[in-house]
């Protein structure tokens, strides 16, 4: 029997660095998340900090993309209940929506998507798709048909999130008023249908 891995001490460093990272940008913003800033929150040195992340910039990507990561897995796990994979994929994009509002760090996730430099010049970062693929997967479970055009559902999954949490309109003013738009609009798009009992909603 092989003994069960442990985490070494670069991981622990690292996850450090990153709830540092995450803390200052929760408190301070990207304008006050410094290395002296994330040194402090961490307990880490700055020598300690650039042997791990080789820019400032380097390590504020990595903790939004961790906490993208994580946000992702806390809403698929919340989506148990859904009735059908449509159903699943509209509440992904309503609870996104609702920690985009409520986490400034989810704000992140979308200003490093769109934004040209941060974005590849304007497109849909890999990281994007990397970090959808596994929830649309999970959301997608037993659907054959659907698991065969799984690129082309993440790719308008994402261009439809991408959208809702950039830009507000009287669609996207409360979590009724957008499940029904996403439920109008999005589930056409993405070729599915929601749970019969909760089309009508």
């Amino acid at each position: 029997m092989t003994p069960a891995r442990t985490r070494g001490p670069a991981a622990d460093t690292r996850e450090r660095l990153l709830s540092g990272t995450l803390a200052c940008l929760r408190e301070s913003g990207v304008e006050g998340t410094t290395i002296a800033a994330v040194s402090r929150a961490s307990g880490l040195s700055r020598p300690t900090i650039y042997a791990h992340f080789h820019t400032l910039d380097e390590l504020v990507h990595r903790a939004v993309e961790t906490a993208a990561v994580d946000l992702s897995a806390r809403i698929v796990d919340g989506l148990a209940d859904t009735h059908s994979p449509g159903d699943a994929m509209v509440e992904f994009v309503v609870a996104a929506h609702r920690e985009f509002k409520a986490d400034p760090v989810v704000a992140l996730v979308v200003d490093m998507s769109v934004d040209p430099e941060l974005a590849g010049h304007g497109e849909i970062s890999p990281a994007m798709f990397q970090l959808t693929r596994r929830p649309v997967r999970a959301m997608l479970a037993g659907e054959t048909e659907a698991l065969e055009r799984l690129d082309e559902i993440i790719e308008t999954l994402v261009r439809f999130l991408l959208s809702v949490l950039a830009y507000s309109s009287e669609n996207t003013r409360d979590d009724v008023r957008l499940r029904a738009y996403l439920r109008r609009t999005m589930l056409p798009a993405l070729g599915l249908s929601p749970a019969t009992d909760l089309a009508r909603a």
